[in-house]
């Protein structure tokens, strides 16, 4: 592994953990001081010099031997457990991942977002955030913060925040909740793993949409779960399959599924409800793309805003605003927030209180309200200008990206990646992989960047679209 390593003595009682820690750490572009000892502290694993079993210094011991704050450590080791390469275990510690995990084969450390291609689907329309705002929002927050305030911040999240996102990101969609309901968090990932740790118990089932994020399934194999696929079709999941399995959670996309932009439709989303009341089973709903919508109809209230006391909704500002800031936040019903809380005092996990209180402002000021507005004609605007270079229409309704008919768009797919260019094929999504027509490309780059590669889109498709 590259890059100097310190050799710490176990002798001085510190930590009875492996004795190897960064020497040269620095901040990563994409993610970050956390996201570059995350990547060193994975390198470690990967490379054998932390085998599975072996247990990890604390966050505190990572936080003062590397000269970094412990939101920092603590950030880091629980993107670990979030990928699957570390596990927690109560009262004992966070260890490496052993053989009762899945074991992942290593992947490649993600590229910076300038350097993903102009279609990638991780590429996000960082040209329309107001980037100017937000400096000087944190800045003042900085401004704002004494240093006893960061010893007592709540782990929950600051309460300005939360009752921001109570009062101006759910209420208006429907869904009316007390901020103390809600959790803040680093991320939308961490949520999902969070919610998996409280609710579900080592071999009890899950079901998951089919197709789905890869991460998510990762995550709820990861801590035991039998998982059951339910299909999803343009009225977005079927739950008639619900008769076979006999799951205590389902996660789901309704507002905009993921990958295919479907929205599940009333008498789906009334059946989804009445499961959940009768067998008293829990709905995590992945609300994250609510607003990634093409048309002039409002997002559909959550289910959350209908049955909030079966159902638990996770929403990120990560993929509203830009990957690098870290918040992301659940509601959840009053009877399972403690219970939320307990779990994740015991596996940690904290936003940065600064970039808490430069959203609580960003909220609270309209900027969001503002941005959302600029955000939803910028991508629908890319969104028809790919379109028509292509001379072909959208299957999706909503979602950051499109969805083409392009026959054999596994082909399609490896081409547009050797010619650096980005797209994907919807069927790496399946937990069962099949032929698949439909074709995932981004809408990140900017617009005049989509119209100056459109030519080389289309050689580049030609073979699998045949004649228009």
């Amino acid at each position: 592994m590259s890059g100097a390593l310190i050799m710490r003595g176990t002798e001085t009682g510190r930590s009875r953990g492996p004795a190897f820690l960064p020497a040269d750490l620095r901040p990563d572009p994409q993610g970050g001081l956390y996201q570059s000892l995350y990547k060193r502290l994975r390198g470690f694993i990967l490379d054998g010099a932390w085998p599975p079993g072996t247990r990890l210094p604390s966050s505190r011991v990572l936080a003062a031997d590397l000269n970094v704050s412990r939101n920092t450590a603590i950030l880091a080791v629980e993107q670990l457990i979030a990928d699957g390469w570390a596990e927690s275990r109560s009262r004992s510690g966070v260890y490496v991942a052993g053989p009762a995990l899945p074991v992942r084969a290593p992947e490649p450390a993600r590229p910076a977002t300038a350097e993903l291609p102009p279609f990638a689907l991780q590429r996000p329309a960082t040209d329309l955030f107001p980037a100017a705002t937000w400096k000087q929002l944190q800045t003042r927050a900085w401004a704002e913060i004494e240093p006893d305030r960061l010893l007592g911040a709540d782990p929950g999240g600051d309460s300005g925040l939360r009752e921001a996102i109570a009062r101006l990101v759910c209420a208006p969609r429907g869904l009316r909740c007390h901020p103390d309901q809600i959790l803040i968090v680093p991320s939308a990932t961490f949520a999902v793993d969070l919610v998996a740790a409280t609710l579900l118990r080592p071999g009890e089932c899950a079901a998951v949409e089919e197709p789905t994020r890869p991460g998510v399934r990762r995550l709820l194999q990861g801590r035991g779960a039998d998982l059951h696929p339910l299909p999803v079709d343009a009225e977005g999941l079927d739950p008639s399959s619900l008769t076979e399995a006999a799951p205590s959670v389902i996660w789901t996309t309704p507002a905009a599924h993921f990958p295919t932009g479907a929205t599940l439709s009333p008498a789906r989303r009334a059946a989804l409800i009445d499961w959940a009341r009768t067998k008293r089973g829990w709905i995590v709903e992945d609300d994250r793309d609510a607003d990634a919508w093409f048309d002039d109809r409002s997002p559909p209230s959550p289910i959350a805003a209908a049955a909030g006391d079966r159902t638990i909704l996770i929403g990120s500002f990560n993929r509203l605003l830009f990957p690098g800031l870290c918040v992301a936040f659940l509601v959840a019903p009053a009877e399972l927030v403690e219970r939320l809380r307990a779990v994740q005092a015991g596996i940690g996990g904290r936003a940065s209180l600064a970039a808490q209180l430069a959203l609580r402002d960003f909220i609270g000021e309209g900027h969001l309200a503002r941005h959302l507005r600029r955000r939803r004609a910028g991508y629908t605007e890319r969104r028809a200008a790919l379109a028509d270079a292509l001379q072909q229409p959208a299957l999706n309704a909503a979602g950051l990206h499109v969805v083409l008919d392009v026959p054999q768009a596994h082909a399609a797919a490896e081409r547009l990646a050797a010619a650096a260019l980005g797209g994907i094929a919807l069927s790496v999504f399946a937990q069962a992989p099949a032929e698949d027509r439909r074709l995932a490309l981004g809408l990140g780059a900017t617009l005049d960047t989509i119209i100056a590669l459109a030519p080389q889109l289309r050689a580049v498709l030609a073979p699998s679209q045949g004649p228009c």
